[in-house]
């Protein structure tokens, strides 16, 4: 299928309603093996795992009976409950999931990964709170399937020339930056803003030009940093995706729970769709890449 042919279908069914919607995330753990310091589940503790592996299993399937089409599956870190993502994998026309990398996903799911890396390893190892940067790259090195997203803040900003060496290097597809988003009305130690911001976003787009093919960003998105016009027209907020925590209650107003500062939003899940939704070309070859056909089963 042609990228434009993909490109106009998706867009209908984009657009088209829906009875339920079509994008799930799904927090099949409120576990975790490390303790970061910009965590949005450390903002909204409470959601206790309470459903079994089977569980998961009946949920996914009736979710795709229902519209689903594509899932994300988060945490906690959900690589501690591998039974179900292998149950998601099984399911799922389109999969993708988010983890730490501490423990490596195994070859035979073929989907795409997403996994956090804030720096070199003094960098990553403070915010992570946990010695775990040289077993993260062991267990992504040469993985096509992988993304690395790192989290930028005050912690890690200064640090782009180095995570866009480090992702080269270790033989991955790419890398796709988010801004930390806070939680908090007044001053954040995390949260860039003025200068620093300023600085990060004019670092991301010369980072951008230098590397094309190793970048899931583009100048559209990487230039709405600054004012954060998806924070008004929010895909999270839309008819087309739902949020569970992982009792399997809704969480609102998106995947980074009760209380978030949309006004800070450097998410790049919204980003991307706004982008989209002003019929931004170049950013939907980007979101083609980073989807490929090759990883969705009929």
């Amino acid at each position: 299928m042609s990228k434009v042919i993909r490109f106009f279908r998706f867009l209908h069914d984009f657009k088209k309603g829906s009875s339920f919607p079509r994008v799930a995330n799904y927090e099949i753990t409120s576990r975790c093996n490390l303790s970061c310091e910009h965590c949005y589940c450390k903002k909204n503790p409470g959601a206790q795992d309470h459903l079994s592996d089977e569980q998961w299993s009946e949920v996914f399937t009736e979710h795709k009976a229902r519209g689903v089409t594509f899932s994300f599956l988060t945490g906690g870190e959900p690589t501690l409950r591998m039974p179900v993502i292998e149950a998601a994998d099984h399911i799922f026309n389109g999969l993708a999931i988010a983890s730490n990398g501490v423990i490596k996903v195994p070859e035979q799911i073929r989907r795409r990964l997403f996994i956090s890396l804030d720096g070199p390893p003094e960098v990553h190892n403070r915010i992570r709170g946990k010695d775990v940067f040289d077993t993260v790259m062991n267990n992504i090195a040469g993985d096509r399937r992988v993304i690395v997203s790192p989290t930028l803040s005050t912690t890690n900003y200064e640090h782009i020339d180095e995570l866009i060496r480090i992702t080269r290097e270790s033989g991955v597809e790419g890398i796709s930056f988010s801004l930390y988003t806070s939680h908090v009305r007044t001053d954040d130690p995390l949260l860039l803003k003025g200068e620093k911001l300023e600085w990060v976003i004019e670092k991301l787009l010369d980072g951008w030009k230098k590397n094309r093919k190793l970048f899931f960003m583009t100048p559209y998105i990487i230039n709405l940093l600054r004012n954060k016009p998806h924070k008004n027209e929010c895909f999270f907020r839309g008819s087309n995706f739902i949020s569970f925590d992982a009792r399997m209650q809704e969480k609102k107003p998106c995947v980074l729970g009760a209380g978030v500062n949309c006004a800070t939003c450097g998410c790049i899940v919204p980003m991307i769709s706004y982008a989209l939704k002003k019929m931004n070309l170049r950013s939907w070859f980007m979101l083609n890449r980073m989807f490929p056909t090759r990883y969705f089963k009929a």
